[in-house]
């Protein structure tokens, strides 16, 4: 059975203490399977112009949730790759290596997975180590630390802020930290599925910080629009988002997983559907591209 990437952080969770902190645990996850390779397309891209007859508003509207679905998507298949190495010895003897856990890619796109140790005030890291994920090798070129610790202490803020509300419902989730334009970050709470072969819709919630470091700012709050669904093992996937145009953050996430399986998949709001099949886009590098068209009326 293939595991969604939701299931891989809960199961890395359960290993390692990492950045892609979770919420409350639930059903028994089904068994493992090899490495989700890392090669979702970079988040700084443009999108292109509008052809469906859609405005342009919606194109640069769905444009950020997909590139914060792009980067989540990333994070959920870096995190377990890491841990992986990590417990292979590739930073060391395991018992002694650093505990957190924290992906980037750097301005050209190369993906990064890094390890390190912060302090309990998170107010300093220290042991940092960092490899590419495309050649598996060292990787010696300067991080920007000051901003993996803005961005770990986001993810613990706000872990620590909404855990009582979803361990009281019992749903579990991973908070993902990004980073934004000006040296902001976003953290995101992705619900997880309780169950094997289920989906859940909706429910994401984000915060942003300023570089500043300033209170976290609620940004997004989909908690009430929460829905477990089945999913067929095989076969296209269809998804209907609770928001009216753009789907929500946590629906793109999941499309992006089940398209990288070769599935096709088609997103469904009240005023559009979007469909993400193979294909190549020259502005991202993806080889899957989304297709848009307005819902019938």
């Amino acid at each position: 059975m293939t595991r969604s990437p939701l299931a891989i952080a809960a199961a890395v969770a359960a290993l390692t203490t990492t950045v892609a902190l979770s919420g409350c645990a639930s059903a028994t996850p089904p068994a493992e399977t090899a490495s989700t390779p890392v090669a979702v397309a970079p988040i700084d891209s443009a999108p292109a112009a509008p052809t469906d007859g859609l405005s342009a508003s919606f194109h640069t509207a769905f444009d950020l949730a997909d590139r914060r679905a792009r980067a989540i998507a990333y994070w959920l298949q870096c995190v377990p790759t890491i841990a992986r190495l990590r417990a292979d010895g590739s930073f060391g003897p395991a018992a002694r290596a650093p505990r957190g856990i924290y992906c980037q890619r750097t301005d050209d796109g190369v993906p990064i997975g890094v390890v390190y140790d912060v302090d309990s005030a998170f107010s300093a890291v220290r042991r940092v180590q960092a490899r590419r994920l495309d050649t598996r090798a060292a990787f010696t070129e300067p991080l920007d630390t000051a901003l993996l610790l803005r961005a770990v202490k986001l993810a613990r803020d706000v872990s620590a802020q909404v855990s009582p509300q979803w361990a009281q419902r019992k749903r579990p989730f991973s908070v993902v930290p990004i980073a934004t334009a000006n040296a902001a970050t976003e953290a995101w709470v992705i619900p997880r599925a309780t169950k094997a072969r289920s989906v859940v819709t909706g429910g994401d919630v984000g915060y942003a910080a300023p570089a500043s470091g300033r209170t976290p700012t609620l940004i997004e709050d989909r908690t009430a629009t929460w829905t477990q669904l089945n999913l067929a093992p095989t076969g296209s996937v269809r998804l209907y988002s609770s928001t009216r145009e753009v789907p929500a953050v946590s629906d793109l996430v999941t499309a992006r997983y089940y398209a990288e399986l070769g599935r096709p998949v088609t997103v469904s709001t009240p005023a559009v559907i979007s469909e993400l099949s193979s294909g190549f886009d020259a502005a991202t590098g993806s080889r899957i591209v989304w297709k848009h068209a307005p819902a019938q009326r």
